[in-house]
């Protein structure tokens, strides 16, 4: 029995994985589906997960939150206009969408790389646009397109680590 309920709370948390894949709160999910898993579970079962799990997971959500908008937001800092970030979360939604549509030939990785890879080409695209309506040349405007889809590839990749990370975390805690 000990066995079905951590491959059940394996298959949840790597199911709510999938929602940070998607740019959504998936991180969050990870996070409480494990401490309710921990309150289902009396402190003397070998299932219970501690505080110290679940604080350490909760510093872990925070740190992918931050990188995300942090690595997001470099094209702001390396003088991007408000216009020009605004087009690249614009084309950042567009592009994840058709990538993903795109690329869904290839059912679950296909539709992952087409969310991740789209959104960075968007936001590349976005911004490029964004900053040539503002009224920057055309080389400055390709550089900060550059930016944005670094900023956005390396912000959801670190997410998506962290993802995996709280999964294995969770995973063992209730193991071992």
């Amino acid at each position: 029995m000990t066995f079905l309920y951590i491959l059940l709370l394996f298959l949840l948390l790597s199911g709510s994985a999938i929602f940070t894949v998607m740019a959504l709160p998936g991180n969050w999910l990870i996070l409480f589906i494990t401490f309710l898993f921990s309150m289902h579970f009396p402190l003397a079962s070998p299932l219970h997960i501690g505080w110290g799990v679940l604080i350490t997971m909760g510093v872990l959500a925070t740190l992918g939150e931050a990188l995300e908008f942090f690595l997001g937001a470099a094209s702001l800092a390396k003088g991007g206009s408000k216009r020009g970030a605004f087009w690249a979360l614009i084309g950042s939604i567009l592009g994840s969408l058709m990538l993903a549509g795109l690329f869904s030939v290839v059912p679950v990785l296909g539709t992952a790389v087409g969310l991740v890879l789209g959104a960075a080409l968007g936001a590349m695209g976005g911004a490029i646009l964004g900053e040539k309506s503002a009224g920057k040349n055309t080389d400055e405007s390709l550089r900060l397109g550059k930016i944005a889809f670094w900023g956005r590839l390396l912000g959801s990749v670190s997410k998506i680590v962290i993802a995996g990370l709280l999964v294995a975390l969770a995973t063992l805690a209730a193991i071992f």
